[in-house]
């Protein structure tokens, strides 16, 4: 059965979609199918990140209103980043007007998409053979980003060391995940390179993670200038393979496969 694995943080800028992305890519160089699927409606992201043409006829908002399937919505970039697994990708609509729609959503809607992301998980597993799911949700409490949770078998929760970051991830943590009985792993993303550049600092760092956060830590990635200064609208690790960046990304891969 297809794994799911959603990626949500506690509020914007943390650079969950940059590494959702980017690790679909990687995983899908390695030989596994990966679904990529946008679940952020309002701010959503993907199309741009994978040039997906705005003029297209169905998106991840169509197939969670019920106007279509999800081979309907999905783009095939297996022969574009000429991956050895199957790389697809569910974008959501970025036009300001679908993102208007997708903030007025009540929660019946929300109980009927949830339906929906469930079905098509079986969809994804049984007729398409997709291996790993991958959800790029909302930051925060919205609906959107609770239906991936509770669709998903693991949230990669990802923060930042800014202070803000980690209390809104501790509060996540409390307030939804346990709630809903969810798996949920932490991935500290932009921390400060001297912090990890000895052993010393990096004890010091992994001790203040372990006495904030009650679940596993996934990873620790540094924060790279080039990346801040790099384009959003390409893929990082199809670019600079090398870079820690990507080889740090291709560890958690490895990891996420196994997990």
């Amino acid at each position: 059965m297809a794994k799911v694995i959603a990626f949500h943080s506690s509020r914007g800028g943390t650079g969950k979609t940059l590494i959702a992305s980017n690790l679909a890519f990687i995983i899908a160089k390695r030989g596994r199918d990966v679904a990529l699927l946008d679940l952020d409606f309002r701010a959503p992201s993907l199309a741009t990140v994978f040039g997906v043409d705005e003029a297209r006829k169905y998106w991840m908002n169509d197939l969670l209103d019920g106007r279509c399937r999800v081979g309907e919505v999905l783009v095939d970039l297996t022969d574009r980043y000429e991956t050895r697994g199957r790389l697809l990708i569910g974008p959501a609509d970025p036009r300001m007007e679908a993102m208007s729609r997708a903030a007025r959503r009540d929660r019946r809607w929300q109980t009927r998409a949830l339906r929906r992301l469930l079905a098509m998980r079986d969809e994804l597993d049984d007729r398409l053979g997709s291996e790993l799911i991958l959800l790029d949700t909302s930051p925060g409490v919205e609906y959107s980003s609770v239906n991936a949770i509770v669709g998903s078998d693991l949230s990669i929760l990802v923060s930042t060391m800014d202070l803000l970051d980690l209390e809104g991830a501790q509060r996540m943590i409390r307030d939804l995940y346990r709630v809903f009985e969810r798996r949920v792993m932490v991935l500290i993303n932009k921390a400060v390179p001297h912090e990890l550049s000895s052993d010393e600092g990096r004890r010091r760092l992994l001790q203040e993670l372990a006495e904030r956060f009650t679940v596993p830590l996934l990873a620790i990635i540094p924060c790279y200038c080039d990346i801040l200064l790099s384009s959003r609208s390409t893929l990082f690790a199809l670019n600079h393979p090398d870079h820690p960046f990507s080889r740090a990304l291709g560890e958690i891969a490895k990891r996420l496969e196994g997990a």
